[in-house]
């Protein structure tokens, strides 16, 4: 059976006191179908320490991905992007069942100023055909040990996509990195 979900984009929104202020420039991907490239650097005006962040998914109605698997790729660093990179960390493929990436922080897992991503895709192998796909964010600190309290998504692609609320870690203060989730339905 073919797959054909629709094509987007994702896009990042980074603040400081809790999406209150200090509000950043959204930064956002190519669309999936188009050559797979980082978008710029996500931060909050003073491009320092951020404390919340939100992800859009963008959907192009008209368009789709035939046969295309996907999964979003997520990075973070200090200095406006310019130092300390993190490790990458992807997602699932969504015909795994899509699911949350590894924990992207920067190179001293403290505080990064900046994050970006990326869609990823690939053909299609799987049997089952997606009906649907989200975005998910979770902030941490203390490298992981301290998951944020809440969980945001994007409204579903059927339902045309469009942005999360602003996420937090615990103290709603200077996460040290966060992680975002693919999450898929299947036919």
């Amino acid at each position: 059976m073919a797959n054909a979900i629709p094509n987007f984009l994702i896009g990042l929104q980074v603040a400081d006191d809790s999406g209150s202020s200090a509000e950043g420039e959204p930064r956002y991907t190519n669309k999936a179908n188009a050559p797979h490239i980082w978008s710029e650097w996500a931060m909050d005006m003073d491009q320092y320490d951020p404390d919340a962040v939100k992800v859009g998914l963008e959907v192009d109605e008209p368009n789709s991905l035939p046969d295309r698997d996907i999964r979003i790729e997520l990075q973070a660093a200090d200095g406006g992007g310019s130092s300390a990179l993190g490790p990458k960390q992807t997602t699932p493929w969504a015909s795994e069942g899509g699911g949350w990436s590894g924990l992207a922080t920067d190179a001293d897992a403290y505080d990064p100023d900046a994050f970006r991503v990326k869609i990823q895709t690939r053909p299609w192998m799987s049997s089952r055909t997606i009906d649907d796909l989200r975005l998910g964010l979770q902030l941490f600190d203390s490298n992981g040990r301290e998951l944020g309290n809440s969980i945001v998504f994007t409204p579903w692609a059927s339902e045309g996509g469009g942005w999360s609320d602003y996420v937090v870690d615990r103290d709603e203060y200077d996460p040290d990195g966060l992680k975002i989730k693919l999450e898929v339905e299947f036919e």
